[in-house]
């Protein structure tokens, strides 16, 4: 079937929803690398589960916070 020129896109949302940091227990070190200390988007949830998954079973690959910091993220000790 052929695509017309009047095919309507449909918004999906914002690209990452956000949250208040308030309900989440975060660590003043996972509190410092959010973008506002208020909100936490899915990008900074992402990065502080890995960091906690990383601490938690000690795992081996890739190291998060070499890959956060080529991302423009600082992670402290």
């Amino acid at each position: 079937m052929p695509i017309g020129k009047d095919v309507k896109l449909t918004s999906l949302g914002p690209p990452l929803a956000c949250w208040p940091s308030s309900e989440f227990p975060l660590s003043a070190s996972e509190r410092e690398l959010l973008k506002d200390q208020d909100w936490i988007d899915e990008e900074e949830a992402d990065l502080i589960l890995a960091l906690r998954e990383e601490q938690e079973h000690g795992l081996r690959g890739e190291n998060i916070r070499d890959f956060a910091r080529r991302h423009g993220r600082i992670i402290k000790d």
